[in-house]
């Protein structure tokens, strides 16, 4: 159970959402394999003056800046964790640590599958050193505290017109050959988001998935990862394939899309970064409207859905920010 609720009411001074509309920022569109274009795959939703960042990945303290400055570094306080691979947990001490140091002022709630709870405390021992010494200079206490929690499947926050849904996907490892689950302890989790008679599905890290489908049948938007194969049968791209058991080919995510029908379809979490849009729509059977995410894309969700990029703000110093409350 959580201690305390405490969501953030702080607005957007650069583009601010409507308050019956969804919108989604891809703050990173990558995967582990590190590239300049593409990010580590996290995503911020924002829905009226509710803000919750999906999966802190790496680079993610720098694509905050650039598209919400210390406001926005400073006002998420509100995380979902998918699952506990690297890639989707590794940007978690920047957004928490930084957003501490330069003015969040309300504990960080995290929610994320079992296992969340236990990995955030070995970060928050792992850091006491760090904090301990800010303490003795003068940063305030205030917001430096975790409020974890883990959860099942069902729905996980229910407030002021946002729910939402944490559902099962097909993530965890399986035997190449038999094709069954190897017995390893975890689980990975999609989300769906509805608010407001608007409503938003992320697959985050899944196999083709029946529960993913049934979470976001007629869903007006789907954001589904994608791995296309590496080729030849070097030992780089052999150990590059050895991920396709867990992830979608593109082939098999035009089969997911067409059964679930959401009004528009999006790719991220691209493996690799360098795949282009025009390799995974060639490869993808599916007829309806489909769109490949890039780092910093911005879909806003209300009557009609539009897809832009995130205006990025001019670089702001901490003295000028007015974060401070």
């Amino acid at each position: 159970m959580w201690k305390t609720i405490c969501v953030s009411l702080l607005t957007l001074s650069a583009a601010s959402v409507s308050a019956q509309e969804l919108r989604v920022t891809f703050l990173g569109t990558g995967a582990p394999r590190p590239s300049f274009e593409r990010y580590g795959p996290s995503i911020l939703v924002e829905a009226g003056d509710q803000r919750v960042l999906v999966d802190p990945s790496w680079g993610l303290r720098e694509r905050i800046m650039q598209v919400g400055s210390f406001e926005l570094l400073t006002g998420i306080d509100h995380v979902l964790i998918s699952h506990l691979h690297f890639d989707h947990t590794l940007g978690f001490t920047d957004l928490w640590l930084t957003g501490w140091l330069f003015g969040r002022r309300v504990p960080l709630r995290v929610q994320g599958p079992v296992g969340t709870t236990e990995m955030l405390g070995h970060f928050r021992q792992a850091y006491d050193w760090d904090i301990e010494y800010r303490f003795l200079v003068g940063v305030p206490r205030e917001g430096v505290d975790i409020e974890a929690q883990d959860v099942t499947p069902g729905v996980i926050y229910d407030n002021d017109g946002l729910k939402i849904t944490a559902f099962e996907v097909a993530h965890m490892p399986i035997d190449m050959e038999t094709r069954e689950l190897l017995d390893f302890e975890g689980q990975t989790l999609g989300f769906r988001f509805d608010y407001h008679g608007h409503s938003l599905v992320l697959s985050c890290d899944t196999r083709p998935s029946d529960n993913l489908i049934e979470h976001a049948r007629g869903v007006d938007v789907l954001v589904h990862e994608a791995q296309y194969a590496s080729p030849g049968a070097s030992e780089e791209a052999k150990l590059a394939n050895v991920s396709l058991s867990v992830h979608t080919e593109p082939k098999d995510a035009g089969l997911v899309f067409e059964r679930a029908k959401p009004k528009m379809a999006v790719y991220s979490h691209l493996i690799p970064p360098q795949v282009t849009e025009e390799e995974l729509k060639a490869a993808t059977p599916y007829d309806g409207p489909l769109i490949v995410a890039h780092d910093l894309m911005m879909i806003t969700i209300g009557d009609t859905i539009e897809v832009s990029d995130r205006p990025i703000l001019k670089d702001e110093s901490f003295e000028k920010s007015k974060v401070l409350k």
